[in-house]
């Protein structure tokens, strides 16, 4: 484990002094400006108010063939094997953010279908007798999902927040198994379904500033092309990043026809400020090069503390055949939440992100089967509390390294006098580079304990240490 953090940690320090040191242009730009507008903070900037939707499909297909002939002393065999999956996703997003309030409608579609089949041929040498067996499969399965949530805000803080979450899915699988003398199949539909209103109170405002880094990094390469007759004002840098996000808003069926609009927006800005020594082509392929990546990465700033309410209700029903048999599942769940989330953009380049919560709660579920007459309940009281910080470097628009500790406590108590406690903490670096437009490099480490403790009704108890460590590098190249 210390050969793989310390394999990361050289990635962190080998991608962030490339980054800081690279005799390219656009990192020169950064190294040369870093400090340029080192007093300008994007933490206060404030959304202007915008309605967004985004529509968002996609299609898979997946089909393949194969087949096998082996030759044996006592037979020859063949084999065929064929595949066939895909799906079809759509998602769809409605978003308003205003002085007023803040709300989002998430609608999910998605189905899936998977077939696959064997089928197997023995011919024996010796009475040219044939063996045939054949395996096939089906799985379907078919979701719809909504999340409808607002913040209504009674002054310039104070909020009301309430929303409605609903999930319903259906699976269904088929196995077929047949040879010359008998034939079996087994088939299972699930049908599954959630809803959770939340109710809530709080104070605060979290805003996304990603709009005012972008126009900070517009501003920065802008003047190190030198083809800014001054640099921008902080009312100046509130103003393009006010018009940043509103040009945002805009959408149209052809990428080509948005990206003019939106560059002819921001060059609009430039001359009515006569901010343009030299508007030729160093200007507008800065321009275009900062607007397509200078907002890779989510930045926030402010406060919320809340308190909710939220129930929940799920059912399940499985069906199984040729043995019959049906289960239904009810699930209740009630819980009241304590949450503070608070967001902290650092002299342009640093992020401070704390959460913590609190929750209590009385869950139950009851089961039961139809074909056996059995029946069964269960209730519990549940406490937890976590608690999550991070501290985040965005150095240049290509690179982002994050380092993360969090630690959970839970506990279960059941009613047959049964109880769980469970721990959880964690260690992590995430780190992000951006080569190009083609090249990109991901890669994580974390370290997790997490011990538990279970009390049976008899008085006695289970122990249990867990300790995992992962790490991962992931390098993206797209072709086109």
């Amino acid at each position: 484990m210390n050969r793989k953090f310390s394999v990361l940690v050289v990635l962190f320090f080998t991608v962030s002094i490339y980054a800081q040191n690279s005799k390219q242009n656009e990192h020169e730009a950064w190294k040369l400006l870093q400090n340029e507008y080192k007093n300008f903070d994007i933490g206060k900037y404030k959304t202007p108010d915008i309605v967004r939707n985004q529509l968002d499909n996609n299609f898979y297909f997946h089909s393949d063939y194969s087949r096998i002939d082996n030759s044996y002393p006592d037979r020859e065999s063949k084999r065929e094997g064929s595949n066939l999956n895909g799906y079809i996703s759509s998602s769809f997003l409605h978003y308003v953010n205003t002085r007023k309030k803040i709300s989002s409608f998430t609608g999910r579609l998605f189905i899936r279908e998977d077939y696959s089949s064997t089928k197997d041929r023995q011919t024996f040498t010796v009475d040219h007798s044939t063996a045939i067996g054949n395996v096939s499969n089906l799985s379907q399965q078919n979701s719809l999902g909504l999340n409808w949530s607002n913040q209504w805000y009674f002054s310039k803080l104070f909020y009301m927040e309430y929303d409605l979450q609903g999930d319903a899915s259906y699976y269904f699988i088929q196995d077929k198994t047949k040879n010359q003398s008998e034939e079996d199949h087994q088939k299972q539909k699930v049908f599954s379904s959630i809803v959770s209103p939340r109710l809530g109170i709080g104070y605060g405002r979290i805003e996304n500033v990603r709009d005012a880094r972008q126009a900070v990094y517009i501003a920065n390469a802008l003047s190190q092309k030198k083809v800014l007759s001054r640099n921008l004002s902080d009312d100046e840098l509130f103003e393009l990043s006010q018009i940043i996000s509103t040009v945002k808003n805009k959408r149209f069926l052809d990428s080509r026809l948005r990206l003019i609009e939106e560059i002819t927006t921001l060059d609009t800005f430039f001359e009515n400020n006569q901010l343009l020594e030299d508007n030729g082509a160093a200007y507008f392929t800065t321009l275009y090069d900062m607007w397509q990546y200078g907002d890779l990465f989510e930045r926030q700033s402010g406060y919320e503390i809340s308190f909710i309410v939220r129930p929940a209700y799920s059912y399940r029903n499985v069906e199984q055949t040729p043995e019959i048999q049906d289960a239904i599942n009810h699930s209740w769940q009630h819980l009241m939440i304590l949450n503070f989330s608070y967001e902290k953009p650092f002299k342009l380049n640093w992020q401070h992100s704390l959460s913590a919560m609190i929750s209590g709660g009385i869950n139950s579920s009851s089961e039961r089967n139809k074909q056996i007459d059995y029946k069964n309940s269960t209730q519990s009281n549940s406490l937890a509390a976590s608690a999550v910080y991070s501290f985040g470097y965005y150095p240049n628009t290509r690179t982002n390294i994050r380092i993360a500790t969090s630690q959970q406590i839970s506990k279960n108590r059941y009613k047959d006098d049964r109880s769980l406690m469970n721990f959880y903490s964690t260690l992590g670096a995430q780190l992000y580079y951006y080569f190009s437009p083609n090249l990109r490099l991901a890669g994580d480490c974390n370290l997790i304990y997490s011990p538990g403790r279970l009390k049976w009704d008899g008085g006695y108890y289970d122990n249990r240490n867990n300790f995992i460590s992962t790490f991962n590098i992931q390098l993206t190249y797209f072709i086109f």
